[in-house]
């Protein structure tokens, strides 16, 4: 499970060794600011800037780098602490810490690189991630907590269930290849028929998959046992807060979050499709996961 006791004292053991550095620098004619401890009193701005900063210092106590996996852990758990404390800033998916995420993909993108090149010289560790999926909803990056969580949750799903791999495979995905149906389930003992809904994914047949129609791939069962986990009841309810206009098209499916939106609001996201770059970004993050790279590794 996640600890953010490890991210918060990584990032003071970080502001103490860096604000020493600082002092030592500073004069009177050019005092140097300090860094603060307190991540509950930075701003957006401020924790944005601090972040890009600490990424690159991260180190061990004996000067090594951390692992990629290491180093999204501690960041984890940093976002826990945030959330915790009533913080709703989503480092990982907010528009403000757009510079905190492009050093975050450095670090996942080296990190993927490293583990597919052990894979590949036989390397007996597959799934070296120490991150799980619970992790990720540990710390609120999987749920409905935000217009940006829920539009992570099923982007992490899509990338687990129907295992795209790619950014064009998650960019050719649309709402209308997205069908909810119902499955027959077990027959009680009271000869009643029991039915479990799912998610049908129809790839586009220029995708070339090379899948039979019936792989189960395709398929994305409810989470009966935990509502608030269910990815086919998050579905219903991202598709209930996107715009009309935007549900039955044919080349759209993962659009940003309206700036201006509250809890409340009845409409979350716009109808601006995400920037490649952005989703990029967010599979790098999801490929990090342990129960992805099991899925991935599946027939």
């Amino acid at each position: 499970f996640l600890q953010s006791s490890y991210g918060l004292a990584a990032w003071k053991h970080w502001v103490q060794r860096k604000n020493s550095e600082l002092s030592r620098l500073s004069s009177a004619s050019r005092p140097m600011k300090l860094f603060k401890e307190d991540l509950l009193s930075l701003n957006c701005d401020e924790l944005n800037n601090a972040l890009c900063i600490f990424l690159k210092d991260l180190r061990k106590p004996s000067g090594e780098e951390f692992q990629g996996d290491t180093v999204f852990y501690l960041l984890l758990g940093i976002q826990q602490y945030l959330f915790a404390c009533a913080r709703t800033d989503c480092i990982f998916m907010d528009f403000g810490f757009e510079r905190f995420t492009t050093g975050l993909d450095d670090i996942c993108k080296r990190f993927l690189e490293e583990l597919a090149a052990d894979s590949l010289a036989g390397g007996m560790n597959i799934f070296g991630t120490r991150i799980t999926e619970d992790m990720l909803w540990e710390s609120r990056q999987l749920g409905a907590h935000t217009p940006q969580v829920l539009l992570n949750t099923l982007f992490y799903f899509n990338t687990k269930v129907f295992r795209l791999k790619t950014v064009e495979e998650h960019v050719a995905i649309s709402f209308v290849q997205i069908v909810k149906q119902w499955k027959r389930a077990n027959v009680g003992r009271e000869g009643q028929v029991t039915r479990m809904t799912l998610l049908r994914y129809f790839p586009k047949k220029s995708a070339n998959t090379g899948k039979p129609a019936d792989w189960q791939g395709y398929y994305m069962y409810e989470n009966k046992e935990d509502p608030l986990r269910c990815p086919v009841k998050l579905y219903e309810f991202y598709l209930s807060k996107c715009p009309e206009s935007v549900r039955n098209t044919r080349n759209i499916y993962y659009v940003y979050p309206e700036r201006s939106c509250v809890p409340d609001s009845p409409v979350w996201f716009s109808t601006q499709p995400l920037h490649p770059e952005t989703l990029s970004k967010m599979l790098n993050r999801a490929l990090m996961v342990r129960e992805v790279q099991e899925a991935h590794s599946l027939p």
